[in-house]
């Protein structure tokens, strides 16, 4: 699979500009038996609940002080709760219930995990979708759910996102490194090609995960 670590922990590194009040209380967050929950007055919360579950099924608790969640593991069964939360997400879609660029944020999180080709270009679509209603932090998923999405397709990615073991080494191969500039890539959050080749010698390396996300995504 792409992403060293996948993309909704590279997404999770950048939480912090999403941060909102907790409504947990001190001993839930302590015990951590559950994902903090936030206050969004626009997002809904059957929506809410859908990424907040999705982030925890992969030990990260996605509006916690500390994202990732000490001593977990990811169990098998995170793959048909995914299907569970896709299902409803539709449903969601179908009804008109995803309105603001949150909301559609959050429901692009969640198919971006699939490795069908279909879901990821949905997954696109709710991303562009998200920042074009003004949510500007989604353009980073939109570059890398586009990624993902010609990956799965046999085609070389474009905007760089995207890496992986082979052989034993990291790599971003198939990479189409000159089919977009960097402006470009800048102009959707995207770090540019030099610096996507300082973060594949940091994994190499065995550094800790670094996002190919600029830092004034707007």
């Amino acid at each position: 699979m792409f992403a060293r670590s996948g993309l909704a922990k590279a997404l999770t590194l950048g939480f912090c500009l999403l941060r909102a009040v907790s409504s947990v209380t001190q001993e839930q967050a302590k015990l951590r038996q559950s994902p903090t929950v936030p206050n969004l007055p626009d997002v809904k919360r059957e929506i809410l609940d859908l990424v907040l579950q999705d982030q925890w099924d992969r030990c990260i608790d996605m509006f916690g002080t500390d994202p990732q969640v000490p001593s977990c593991r990811i169990q098998p069964a995170v793959l048909e709760h995914d299907a569970v939360r896709h299902s409803k997400a539709r449903e969601l879609l179908a009804e008109g219930k995803v309105e603001t660029g949150r909301e559609y944020f959050f429901v692009a999180l969640l198919f971006q995990h699939s490795g069908d080709p279909n879901e990821l270009m949905l997954a696109h679509v709710l991303a562009v979708t998200a920042a074009s209603k003004g949510f500007f932090h989604a353009k980073w998923m939109a570059a890398a759910t586009m990624d993902r999405y010609l990956l799965s397709i046999g085609q070389p990615q474009i905007f760089g996102t995207q890496s992986r073991m082979e052989n034993g080494k990291w790599t971003m191969e198939p990479y189409a490194r000159t089919a977009i500039s960097d402006a470009l890539r800048h102009e959707w959050c995207v770090i540019p090609l030099a610096d996507q080749e300082r973060v594949l010698k940091a994994y190499e390396q065995g550094g800790a995960d670094t996002s190919t996300s600029t830092a004034d995504c707007k």
